[in-house]
């Protein structure tokens, strides 16, 4: 029997990022594991830059936006809640599962501070805009003596 390619490479490529997780979370010397439980799940999430902001965008397909927190405290950005199941009367004989319910937990680093900090839910993302801590200043020139 011929084995499914690219499911071989999914679990492999998941086995990675998960131990990639793993290796941060020690590196950083942070207490307990929380984002590790058997029953807490981790949110992919993209971070980028644009002149004036520090965008992240956190995949939370089927979240009420009521079920989220987001916190941000310097540099250090947490969004913990939890997916809700769906309501099906039998879930019995499951041929595929792949979709994690119950409580997630995402913490990252921002790239620098942020402030005036704004978060929308859109199709299933929710998108934290913050503005960069830019402060243009004038500098005086003195003509030497």
């Amino acid at each position: 029997m011929k084995k499914d390619f690219n499911n071989w490479w999914e679990e492999i490529n998941y086995f990675q990022k998960e131990m990639q997780k793993f290796m941060k979370h020690i590196s950083e010397g942070k207490v307990g594991f929380t984002e590790f439980g058997e029953e807490t799940w981790v949110p992919y999430c993209d971070i980028f830059e644009t002149p004036q902001h520090v965008v992240i965008v956190i995949e939370l397909a089927g979240v009420s936006p009521q079920e989220v927190e987001v916190i941000i405290e310097g540099k250090k950005l947490t969004v913990k809640g939890q997916r809700k199941e769906l309501p099906y009367s039998s879930k019995e004989a499951y041929h595929l599962m792949e979709i994690r319910f119950g409580p997630f937990y995402r913490e990252v680093n921002l790239p620098e501070e942020v402030e005036e900090v704004r978060a929308k839910y859109s199709d299933g993302f929710l998108i934290i805009e913050g503005l960069k801590n830019i402060r243009e200043r004038k500098i005086s020139i003195t003509q030497e003596i």
